[in-house]
């Protein structure tokens, strides 16, 4: 409804301008900014001078773009940030607004379920990134910003920092000192070409996934290109944490304080085996971890810099081999990442994480970390299962298939390993193994037939290879019927 109408605008719009003859015009405004306005800009109207003054004129919400129009007895004026409006027929205190010009980018996170904490703010399930919090305020909040669509993220390909609300969004570029906040070009994105006048291209609105980044105020703080860029959306693990896959580590939070972050000790889940222990090297170039009496490992100070920059083996965990060289270059693991020093690359790119996420995400993909833990009993999981024939003769194969679905979400679970154990009419048995769970949490085999006498019943119980507890299993049976 809201697109069809907004759609409708802009086509009522572009006649409007073509009619007058402004596509191209300049209109010298009388009140709002000072100096000579870009071309393609318009006066403020003076339906709207009050409301484009309170939030900020053209600090915030850019020039206007377009001339007030309007449509169903409600009128309009585009401005760069924003779509401004007026309906004299609701109530007084709501008929200054901003359209909700977000709601047609298609840009949606998922709402994450956290408490609500100190110096954090939290909107319907989103954090306001801190830096956007006092431009948030002084837009009024909910007001005339408009609810969350997205958590905070980084838009690497813009480079920017930013976040979407139905009516506005918030941005800040990654080459601007911290604190400089502007609006994304909601108004020009959608005026489009009724509405041409020069774009600042850091704020052009272009929509395209960009995974949610909740722990991008703690991880800014270890240093940029730390943690690469995130893999993964955001999600709770069987542990209670919230937890996210960047290209280099893996972070995970208490949802009640988000802010602590940690990361997961990954380096050994990954192949990279501990090594033994080894004496201090007397050497000014290498710093020594002791780790057990007089052993531990030593750092080259290089890599010590490095580590003391990021968060130190606070962030890292102690050491867990000796610099060693894989391939070109040369390598040292920590508990929780393993640092690549590559000395024929540029000066500033010569020490970084290794890629361990992208291994990572491939190993263990985010619905099999979360279930990793998982006890697998009639509360957790429902396992159903079933046969291709009920009656089936002995000359046949049997099909056996199964689903597995986390009960509460109702959400299939994939990566999970089940076997049948059929028993046959002697009363010996045959187990086959299942190929693991799809994304649709299914998986299906063929058994052997069985040679027996029409009327002969076939039991078999099918069971999860689970992680932890009992497996759970399903008994049923199918009949031996159709033989000469």
């Amino acid at each position: 409804m809201l697109h069809s109408k907004i759609n409708r605008l802009v086509f009522l719009l572009s006649m409007v301008l073509v009619t007058l003859g402004l596509g191209a015009c300049t209109i010298e405004p009388d009140t709002g900014p000072a100096g000579t306005p870009p071309e393609g800009t318009f006066a403020v109207d003076v339906s709207f001078r009050e409301l484009y003054q309170l939030l900020g004129g053209e600090s915030n919400l850019g020039f206007p773009i377009s001339p007030l129009f309007e449509y169903q007895g409600i009128r309009y004026q585009y401005t760069e940030k924003a779509l401004m409006q007026y309906d004299p027929l609701v109530p007084v205190s709501q008929q200054f607004s901003l359209s909700s010009l977000g709601n047609e980018l298609g840009m949606q996170d998922q709402p994450i379920v956290l408490p609500e904490q100190p110096g954090l703010r939290i909107v319907d399930g989103y954090i306001v990134y801190d830096e956007f919090v006092p431009l948030y305020e002084a837009l009024q909040g909910s007001r005339f910003v408009g609810r969350p669509l997205t958590q905070v993220r980084i838009n690497y390909d813009r480079g920017r920092i930013e976040q979407y609300f139905s009516n506005v969004g918030f941005y800040r570029s990654l080459t601007d000192p911290p604190g400089t906040i502007h609006l994304l070009d909601y108004g020009a994105w959608k005026c489009d070409r009724a509405c041409r006048h020069p774009r600042d291209p850091y704020a052009n609105v272009i929509p395209f996934q960009v995974f949610p980044e909740p722990f991008i105020s703690s991880l800014s703080r270890l240093g940029s290109g730390f943690a690469g860029r995130p893999l993964s959306e955001p999600y709770l693990t069987q542990d209670g944490k919230l937890e996210q896959i960047y290209e280099n580590l893996v972070v995970f939070a208490d949802p009640s304080t988000v802010r602590s972050i940690a990361l997961r000790a990954i380096t050994e889940r990954l192949g990279f085996a501990p090594w033994a222990l080894v004496p201090k090297i007397e050497d000014p170039r290498m710093v020594f971890y002791p780790l057990d009496g007089g052993l531990g490992h030593n750092v080259p100070t290089i890599l010590e810099e490095y580590l003391t920059l990021h968060g130190g083996t606070e962030i890292s965990g102690p050491p867990t081999t000796e610099i060693y060289q894989e391939g070109l270059i040369w390598r040292q693991c920590f508990t929780n990442y393993c640092l690549d020093y590559d000395p024929q690359a540029a000066e500033s790119l010569q020490i970084r994480p290794a890629p361990l996420g992208v291994r990572y995400l491939e190993l263990f993909p985010p619905l099999q970390a979360a279930y990793a833990n998982l006890n697998f009993t009639t509360a957790t999981t429902r396992l159903t299962v079933w046969e291709a024939h009920s009656l089936i003769t002995s000359a046949q194969e049997q099909q056996i298939s199964l689903q597995v679905v986390e009960t509460e979400s109702q959400t299939p679970i994939p990566n999970l390993e089940a076997f049948v154990t059929l028993t046959l009419p002697d009363g010996s048995q045959a187990v086959y193994n299942f190929q693991p769970t799809g994304a649709d949490g299914q998986s299906a085999l063929n058994l052997l037939p069985v040679e027996a006498p029409n009327g002969t019943l076939i039991p078999y119980q099918v069971c999860l290879k689970a992680a932890a507890g009992e497996p759970l299993c399903v008994t049923d049976s199918y009949v031996i019927w159709g033989n000469p």
